[in-house]
């Protein structure tokens, strides 16, 4: 009768055990686990905020520790975030990230991109949003992208969920392309609407 697998035979040989002693200890893997945690592939995640759809996470693998904290890990993060309506707004990608386990923050790192409902374009190495605030930032250096092409980089952003207001906090640069000509169309189109008013 075959009771162990063949490489721990010899073990066996030399020991001089057999299947039935008592107190001898079953091999297990060199692997230890922790804290116990569960493991999903292709998963979806949606946050409500009582009916209200907040957003949907997209992941090819999700691990949730069943501890106290409960958090979850995604590789990779693919959200897109809703409005009032139920209609999509923004569009997150990064490598990696982590929820609490009330679903009320999200923390994600690596590559973030970030296109809001108005085509504005936000690149960092890590993001996160708070539910309770309705807030978004960054501590590290961040890039945004405006529809007209601005280019803004600093560190540090601070940002509404929707990413209609936002601000960097410090070492701020820009670039601004076609910038005169954009302002002399807005004077002109001021004029314009303007000339027919007493």
């Amino acid at each position: 009768m075959w009771c162990l697998a063949l490489p721990f035979l010899a073990a066996l040989a030399v020991t001089g055990s057999g299947c039935g002693e008592k107190g001898r200890k079953l091999p297990h893997s060199a692997d230890s686990v922790t804290i116990p945690y569960q493991e999903f592939g292709k998963t979806t995640l949606f946050c409500y905020d009582g009916p209200f759809k907040l957003w949907r996470l997209d992941t090819d693998y999700m691990r949730k520790n069943i501890g106290d904290t409960a958090k979850m890990l995604a590789v990779p993060v693919e959200i897109t975030t809703y409005d009032s309506l139920g209609d999509p707004q923004t569009r997150i990608l990064a490598d990696s990230g982590h929820t609490s386990s009330e679903l009320e923050s999200f923390d994600i790192w690596g590559n973030v991109y970030v296109k809001s409902a108005d085509d504005l374009v936000i690149r960092s190495e890590s993001l996160w949003w708070n539910k309770n605030t309705r807030k978004v930032g960054s501590d590290d250096f961040v890039q945004i992208t405006t529809p007209e092409g601005d280019v803004l980089r600093g560190k540090g952003l601070d940002a509404n969920e929707s990413f209609t207001r936002w601000s960097l906090r410090e070492s701020v640069s820009g670039r601004f392309p076609n910038f005169r000509e954009r302002v002399e169309q807005e004077d002109q189109l001021e004029s314009e609407n303007g000339s027919g008013t007493e």
